[in-house]
């Protein structure tokens, strides 16, 4: 399967052909949508052609842009249930806290840049959600796998594992700078957090594509198991 990354060196935007159509996995923050139009028509892709968007969780850096897609396409969205109300709100939750200290430096070093309220335009679109089953829905194999929820970072957060072995963690999981370990920097249940790395482990994938970050192998969440049941949650106000 080709998949194509729409993101930039912030969040990934995934974009998987179907049989028919598209679907998009995950947007950006509000103001990427602009760069993002770009990078579709530089792949000679319409706008019009996603047919299916998953959203990983309600995040400003992974909805910011939702409301918008949907005003200029008739896609429907993938979505846990709990997600329906935050992307009501336009904001993410502040329930939780930060993974580690370089967690907790880049909390700040994001409010100082002006992005500490985490904000997004609002979506309340309804009519166009399809809420995600666990472990269930494949939309009759329109998906080409099963929908996963991976609650810990946030409590609505699902993932994709596709047949092929490829597997959409959003932000259970990340690559690169802040993140230490493969670890997320926001975590809402470090106990829920950890029974999701156990299920990615369990389902073997071949490869993992993070929210944020360059696909890794199912190795590295082995290797680093141990280092996610040390997290302590440290606020970051």
């Amino acid at each position: 399967m080709n998949i194509i990354n729409l993101g930039n060196r912030i969040t990934n935007s995934y974009l998987l052909k179907l049989s028919k159509g598209y679907l998009l996995i995950d947007t950006g923050y509000f103001e990427h949508f602009y760069g993002f139009l770009k990078r579709l028509e530089k792949h000679g892709i319409g706008i019009k052609e996603i047919q299916y968007i998953l959203l990983t969780h309600a995040h400003d850096d992974h909805a910011g842009f939702l409301d918008e897609l949907l005003n200029r396409t008739e896609a429907k969205v993938i979505l846990h249930k709990d997600a329906v109300y935050r992307l009501s709100r336009g904001v993410n939750s502040f329930y939780g806290g930060s993974s580690g200290k370089l967690s907790l430096v880049a909390c700040k070093f994001m409010e100082v840049m002006g992005k500490g309220k985490h904000e997004f335009p609002p979506v309340d679109c309804k009519e166009r959600y399809i809420l995600a089953d666990e472990e269930s829905l494949d939309l009759e194999g329109i998906l080409g796998g099963k929908i996963i929820f991976l609650p810990g970072h946030t409590s609505d957060s699902i993932g994709l594992m596709l047949e092929n072995g490829t597997l959409f963690c959003g932000d259970a999981a990340m690559n690169g700078i802040p993140s230490v370990s493969r670890i997320t920097i926001w975590i809402e249940s470090v106990e829920e957090y950890i029974k999701s790395w156990g299920k990615m482990i369990a389902l073997k994938p071949i490869t993992i594509y993070p929210g944020h970050g360059k696909p890794f192998p199912v190795v590295d969440l082995k290797k680093n198991l141990n280092n996610v049941s040390k997290v302590r949650i440290r606020w970051h106000k």
